[in-house]
């Protein structure tokens, strides 16, 4: 619903701004990009802006509606300078933000020491 990347011939198509359950909005066609690392900038920048500027519980589609489409594609497709520094900042933020669910099982193996003692009796 916020944002979705669609496979297309030439590339990859960014449509954001859609809206499920009681006021439907059909999402609005951001961008189309050629590449997986212009994707994923493009994506995250995106995503950053909205978390800097929209207003507290604001969702993505009313957020759209009250800025803009033409203003998230100046700061999103037109500034790629700009798009770059909300990348970064959204990069960084992940960084805090996100546990890998399947890092704790690859590095600690105690849950699979009950396993092991069954395989030696």
């Amino acid at each position: 619903k916020d944002f979705g990347v669609v496979a297309v011939d030439s590339g990859w198509e960014l449509h954001v701004g859609g809206n499920g359950g009681v006021k439907v909005r059909v999402t609005d066609l951001l961008c189309k990009m050629a590449t997986p690392d212009d994707v994923l900038e493009h994506c995250g920048a995106y995503l950053q802006l909205y978390r800097e500027e929209a207003h507290y519980l604001e969702r993505t589609a009313p957020w759209i509606e009250r800025v803009g489409l033409s203003y998230v594609k100046q700061r999103i497709v037109d500034d790629a300078a700009g798009r770059l520094e909300l990348h970064t900042r959204f990069l960084h933020g992940q960084k805090f933000a996100q546990a890998d669910p399947w890092n704790e099982g690859a590095t600690d193996h105690r849950e699979f020491e009950t396993l092991k003692e069954r395989e030696d009796a």
